[in-house]
């Protein structure tokens, strides 16, 4: 099989129809259409079904999809493999979410020093997302609130993150029962902080009140301290960016005060040597404590 045509099968998968593929990979319409067409004889069954909005996977596209990413990520590896260096070179791209990303600039920094020749590209994201560029191989490893349990991935303790409540200056806080009709803001309504939160609640004989999300972390401090609500965030954040003004901070009970930041990668994936020496210079930056 022509690993031509499963380019252009990704290129319609990703782009949605025949004609946006057509034109993202420059190609006349009638290329990519015969393409598909001689793709689908191959195999013996219909990749897409096709109707006026553009091209939607059949069942067994799908599938097809799956073995295509992986193919195309195996022999982008073994280009690498062969063209690889001991001295690190190239580029990496590294995921994060946003918690987590403001310990970054120091490993960046310090990694860049040493290795000038290799491009880093950062992306932003919540852990679903980049668990998912991590598995389709979109970016070499992510950092997230952890554990991570895949048997696809391998994941790296970085470092433990202490969490603590974010109240503006304007509410009245005695205990954490008093927040259940306070609003939590917060950036990713689904993680961590979240469910150590409710429990510490639940073991108080409280409950969680309304949830606002937020897609930056200037936007969700500028509302806690307007009095919109309360955050549960790193205690690191805020003695790195030194942003204290307005609200007050205070520590989770020990039991729930913890959490794992961790660095996940494929487990198959080839290490370069940019890639390799990016996890030392992570491990030496940020021990495990």
């Amino acid at each position: 099989m022509d690993i031509g045509l499963l380019i252009v099968f990704k290129a319609v998968v990703e782009a949605g129809s025949i004609s946006k593929a057509a034109q993202n990979l420059n190609y006349v319409q009638s290329n990519v259409t015969a393409r598909i067409q001689q793709l689908e004889q191959e195999l013996g069954t219909l990749l897409f079904y096709r109707h006026s909005r553009g091209s939607t996977l059949t069942s067994a596209g799908q599938t097809f999809m799956e073995y295509t990413v992986k193919i195309l990520a195996l022999l982008d590896e073994a280009k690498l493999a062969v063209l690889d260096s001991p001295v690190p070179k190239g580029s990496i791209t590294v995921g994060s979410d946003t918690t987590a990303a403001v310990r970054l600039p120091a490993v960046l920094s310090s990694y860049r020093s040493c290795y000038p020749d290799v491009e880093v590209h950062l992306q932003i994201g919540r852990a679903g997302e980049l668990i998912q560029s991590v598995l389709q191989h979109t970016v070499h490893g992510a950092f997230m609130d952890g554990p991570v349990e895949h048997p696809e991935l391998v994941q790296e303790l970085v470092i433990h993150e202490r969490i603590g409540l974010v109240i503006p200056d304007s509410m009245e806080y005695q205990e954490v029962t008093s927040l259940h009709d306070k609003t939590l803001l917060m950036l990713n309504s689904e993680c961590l902080y979240r469910d150590r939160l409710e429990s510490w609640l639940a073991e108080e004989g409280g409950r969680l009140g309304k949830v606002m999300e937020f897609g930056t972390m200037e936007g969700l401090l500028g509302c806690v301290k307007a009095g919109m609500g309360y955050a549960v965030l790193p205690l690191s954040y805020f003695t790195r960016m030194n942003v204290t003004e307005g609200i007050r901070i205070y520590p989770f009970p020990e039991k729930y005060a913890v959490v794992p930041t961790v660095f996940v990668r494929r487990r198959d994936l080839y290490m370069t040597s940019a890639f390799r020496e990016f996890i030392e210079e992570l491990k030496a930056a940020l021990p495990a404590d």
